[in-house]
This record gives structure tokens, sequence and C-alpha cells, in this order.
């Protein structure tokens, strides 16, 4: 598998510090954040989850849409404004995670 296939990576949140000092623990649940790291991994990625402690991140590659609803499937509150969402290894966009609702 080579870099370019590589669609979830799953690391520290103090791994990489964001450009306001930050780390990737200040991210919610379907933020998209651009990775500069000099790896292979650079480029826009879309928090997906984090470990019940907070520690542990996973990203999914992203792709910026504007026009999600299109597609009944993806579409999601941001449709009609330039946003994120997840994507798979042929380019596919698809939808953006969320927060789980607390149970009633």
């Amino acid at each position: 598998m080579t870099a370019s296939e590589v669609r979830e990576i799953t690391i520290g949140t103090w791994a990489i510090e964001l450009d306001n000092g930050e780390n990737l623990g200040a991210l919610n649940v379907g933020d998209a954040v651009d990775l500069y790291t000099g790896t292979d991994f650079d480029g826009l990625w879309v928090a997906k989850e984090f470990s019940e402690q907070g520690t542990v991140i996973t990203l999914q590659v992203g792709k910026v849409v504007e026009n999600c609803a299109d597609d009944e499937a993806i579409s999601c509150p941001y449709s009609g404004t330039r946003h994120a969402h997840p994507a798979d290894v042929d380019g596919r966009v698809l939808r953006r995670p969320e927060i789980a609702a607390p149970p009633s």
C-alpha cells in the first residue's frame, strides 16, 4: 500500500502541534485540518473520532466540497459553503463524521 492509498491514520493528539499552539486534541469530530508534517501524510484530514481518554485521534483523508446536498447520502448542514468531507481512496466524498448523540 502506498501513502496515497492511506485513507485513515490514528495518532496521539499530542503528536502534532497546530499553528495556534494547540494540538490535535483541540479539534472536534468533523473538523478539518491541513497537516504539513513533512511526511507522506501531508494534506487535508477530517477528525473521525477520539479514543475514550481523548489522547488518540483517528483522521480520515479529506476533500473540499461545496454542494454536498446534491447527494442525500452525504448531505450535511454546511452544504452551500466550502467545507471538508472525508473521501475514500478513489476520491469519492463520504458523509462527515458526527459526534454520537447521547442516549435518551
